[in-house]
């Protein structure tokens, strides 16, 4: 099948479907309008889906072969819209990362690659998954069975851009890290509060927060080599009432972004070990929580070279591409890629009209759907042919 001239033919359904998941914008793990809704539309192609970890799985082709992962994050983020568009969401939540058009895009290789089962030389496993923005939803969707029965052999996943960048543009790391870690955290100190005229008397709270913050800025400045990119950030401290009433308690919360796995050990671990020792030092006491966390994403060479191949073979106006990201933002797609071989771009979905103002996470970025086409085209016949591939 010539992928991409089908995906011309479903543009229109394409948009439609993109538009109805616009206005969906869930948030997280619990996504019921949006799982019914492509549920819905995956059992009129003929499938079986079922439902997983707070997403949706489905699965195309033919037993005994190996098995292909495509994903497609389908989560809002929960800030008002601002884009003016004419199916603009109305309420608090907004696709203003591009998720609606990740689930659009997924959508319709899933229609087309039912179209063309026959001549599949495997299985395509198809992932729709909830709760990316938190950090959370590959790993639910991996502890509810999603990397078995079948197990993929190898994954793929897109990520669209806003901005200006050209449309047919794609961008990915073939070595190294592409995107950083991410682990987030809260540390609640606990001191003894009193009159601010008689520090002596109580336990200072924020002084140890103070305290804490610059010895946590110098385990990344003393000690990580400073070729590695490691960032260390408290981006919220909580503390008192009064200026004049010492509190009994203070908290920070901050997270964690690196490109090696080494690293984000060796940095949890003194994070730990600071955080008790500095509140000691002071006389109080403090305790960590972690939130959600994920590795860096690293990308398999081999799947990588596979996919750019095969992605050349499709004739996309304007294709051109630009390998050696690296993004210090964080993708908990490689929660998948630390099981399983695979392979994560990004393709522009940007404009050079005036609309390229406004980035990803922006209440009035607007992304070209125009990207659909070759983004489902590309899902459908990168999985097709890797499966020829790789009898």
């Amino acid at each position: 099948m010539d992928y991409l001239k089908r995906s011309e033919e479903l543009f229109e359904e394409t948009v439609e479907n993109r538009r109805h998941l616009h206005q969906m914008r869930e948030l997280g793990l619990e996504l019921p309008e949006t799982t019914a809704f492509i549920m819905e539309k995956l059992t009129e192609m003929g499938y079986d889906p079922k439902p997983c970890g707070g997403g949706v799985v489905a699965c195309v082709g033919k037993t005994g072969g190996k098995t292909v992962l495509l994903r497609g994050d389908v989560d809002a983020l929960p800030m008002k819209e601002e884009s003016g568009l004419p199916f603009a969401s109305q309420r608090e939540n907004a696709h203003t990362c591009g998720h609606d058009i990740h689930g659009a895009m997924l959508l319709t290789a899933a229609k087309m690659l039912k179209e063309n089962e026959a001549a599949l030389d495997g299985m395509v496993k198809l992932m729709f998954q909830s709760g990316e923005e938190p950090l959370t939803g590959a790993r639910s969707m991996i502890a509810d069975g999603l990397l078995q029965d079948p197990r993929p052999d190898v994954a793929l996943g897109y990520h669209v851009v806003a901005g200006s960048m050209p449309m047919g543009l794609f961008v990915y790391n073939r070595e190294g890290t592409l995107m950083n870690s991410s682990d987030n955290f809260i540390i609640d100190i606990q001191g003894k509060g009193g009159h601010g005229a008689y520090p002596d008397a109580c336990i200072d709270p924020i002084n140890i927060a103070a305290h804490m913050i610059l010895a946590l800025e110098s385990v990344v400045a003393r000690e990580i080599k400073s070729t590695q990119a490691s960032v260390l950030t408290i981006g919220k401290v909580t503390a008192g009432d009064a200026p004049n009433i010492i509190p009994d308690q203070a908290q920070l919360q901050g997270t964690l972004r690196c490109d090696s796995e080494k690293e984000r050990k060796f940095i949890l671990q003194r994070l730990s070990e600071v955080v008790d020792a500095v509140a000691k030092m002071y006389r109080g006491s403090a305790t960590i929580t972690m939130l959600a966390g994920t590795p860096p994403l690293i990308c398999d060479p081999q799947s990588v070279d596979d996919f750019v191949g095969y992605m050349r073979e499709l004739d996309v106006p304007g294709q051109c591409e630009h390998v050696g990201m690296h993004a210090a933002s964080s993708e908990d797609f490689s929660a998948v890629l630390s099981e399983i071989p695979g392979a994560y771009m990004f393709l522009s979905a940007g404009f050079t009209d005036g609309r390229e103002t406004y980035n990803q996470h922006h209440p009035k970025v607007e992304f070209n759907e125009e990207v659909m086409k070759s983004g489902a085209a590309y899902l459908a016949h990168c999985a097709t042919r890797w499966l020829e591939e790789h009898k």
